[in-house]
C-alpha cells in the first residue's frame, strides 16, 4: 500500500489544471482494484439477447436478476427515441440506480443497431465513469472524476466489444499507462462512516463549531482553534483541479465537456466541485460549501467531508447545515449541472 506522503505526491502533479497533454499515470490500488464489483458471467450471459440482437429483439427483452459475488444485478433495456439503453444495475440499499460502481450501461442506435456507446460507472455518487466509444478498430476512451473531464480522446488499440466481453481489470490494464487510476481506486480507508462525518451529523466535538460556521462564518475561527492547523486559514478554492467538467442530470448519459471556470460572483462550478475536493483528501481538509442562489433555487449550506471508503474508491459526506440533514451529493449536483458553488477550505480536525 503506497504511503500518504506518495499519495500526497502523486496528487500533486495532478492537480494543476489541466489544458491538454499527459497526466500523470497511476495503477489502481490493488486491493481496491480487486473489490471492483464485476459480474462479467452476467455480461457474456445476456450478449446475444440484448446487446447484439436487433434493437426490435432487444427492445422486448424483460428484465431479470442475477446474483452475482458483486451482489445482485438487474439487466434491462430502456428506450427514448431512436436511443436504445441496456442496463446492468447493481443493488445498492434496496434499489438499482443509474450511478452505482460497477453499473455498465450500453448506448445503441435503435435505427441502426450499431452500439455507440459503453458507460462504465466508477463510483457510487454517479459522477465518475470511463466511456468507451467505437472507432473503426479503436477504442476511444474519455475518463470523468467526480464531474470533471481528467482525460479525453484517448484512442486504444482494442475492438469495442472486446472489452464487454473481458471483466474490468482488462480495461484497467489496458489504460493504466494513461490514466491515473487511484482517484477512483485509491489506498483503502477505514470500514463505516467515518467518525467526523458522525460528529457533523450530530453537530458535536469541533464539528458542532463547523456547522455553526456555514450558518455564520464569524465562527470559523473557532473550529480552527480547535482544529490540527491552528494557525491556518480559511482557503477559497479558486482552481478548478481539471479544465473541463462534464455531469448530466440523466444518469444513463456522458455529457459534452464544458469549460470549468471561477466566478468572481458565483464561485466554483457545482460540477467541478468534486476533483476540487477529492485533490485535498491527503491532507484531510474539510470545506463549507454555498451553493449558488443565482438561479433562484434554494442556496444550500453545507458542510462537506471527503474520504475513503474501505474498497479504496471515494466518497463525500454532505450536510445541509440549515435542515440539519445529509444529502446525496451526487443527486445535487445532478440536478444543477450548471450550478455554482463557493468551496471554502478548511485544515482537517
Amino acid at each position: 500500500m503506497k504511503s500518504a506522503g506518495t499519495i500526497r505526491a502523486a496528487l500533486a502533479s495532478i492537480l494543476l489544471i489541466v489544458t491538454g497533454g499527459s497526466i500523470h499515470a497511476i495503477p489502481a490500488d490493488p486491493s481496491a482494484l480487486a473489490v471492483f464489483p464485476d459480474y462479467l458471467a452476467v455480461r457474456s450471459e445476456f450478449l446475444s439477447a440484448v446487446v447484439t440482437a436487433p434493437a426490435a429483439t432487444a427492445s422486448a427483452f424483460k428484465t431479470v436478476y442475477r446474483d452475482t459475488a458483486s451482489g445482485r444485478v438487474r439487466v434491462s433495456v430502456e428506450r427514448e427515441g431512436q436511443q436504445l439503453y441496456v442496463l446492468f444495475l447493481r443493488e445498492r440499499d434496496g434499489a438499482y440506480p443509474y450511478g452505482s460502481q460497477g453499473n455498465i450501461i450500453v448506448r445503441r442506435d435503435a435505427t441502426t443497431n450499431f452500439i455507440r456507446e459503453i458507460k462504465w460507472v466508477l463510483s457510487d455518487d454517479g459522477l465518475s465513469w470511463i466511456s468507451l466509444t467505437p472507432n473503426n478498430e479503436r477504442t476511444i476512451v474519455e475518463y470523468v472524476v467526480g464531474g470533471s473531464v481528467v482525460r479525453s480522446g484517448l484512442s486504444v488499440s482494442s475492438l469495442l466489444y472486446y472489452f464487454f466481453l473481458q471483466p474490468f481489470i482488462h480495461l484497467h490494464d489496458m489504460t493504466r499507462t494513461t490514466l491515473d487510476w487511484t482517484l477512483v481506486l485509491g489506498e483503502p480507508g477505514a470500514a463505516g462512516l467515518p467518525r467526523f462525518a458522525a460528529d457533523i451529523a450530530a453537530s458535536r466535538g469541533s464539528a458542532a463549531a463547523l456547522v455553526r460556521s456555514s450558518l455564520d462564518f464569524s465562527y470559523v475561527s473557532t473550529y480552527i482553534a480547535a482544529s490540527s492547523l491552528r494557525t491556518a486559514l480559511p482557503e477559497e478554492e479558486t482552481k478548478p483541479a481539471f479544465a473541463q467538467s462534464a455531469v448530466m442530470a440523466d444518469g444513463r448519459e456522458t455529457a459534452k465537456a464544458k469549460a470549468a471556470v471561477w466566478s468572481a460572483e458565483r464561485g466554483l462550478p457545482l460540477a467541478a466541485a468534486t476533483a476540487v475536493m477529492l485533490s485535498r483528501l491527503a491532507d484531510g481538509s474539510v470545506f463549507l460549501g454555498y451553493v449558488d442562489s443565482g438561479d433562484g433555487r434554494y442556496p444550500y449550506k453545507l458542510v462537506l467531508f471527503p474520504y475513503r471508503t474501505e474498497r479504496g474508491s471515494y466518497a463525500l459526506f454532505a450536510f445541509d447545515a440549515e435542515s440539519r440533514k445529509a444529502m446525496d451529493w451526487g443527486d445535487l449536483v445532478r440536478s444543477r449541472s450548471d450550478g455554482y458553488i463557493r468551496l471554502i477550505r478548511l485544515p482537517a480536525p
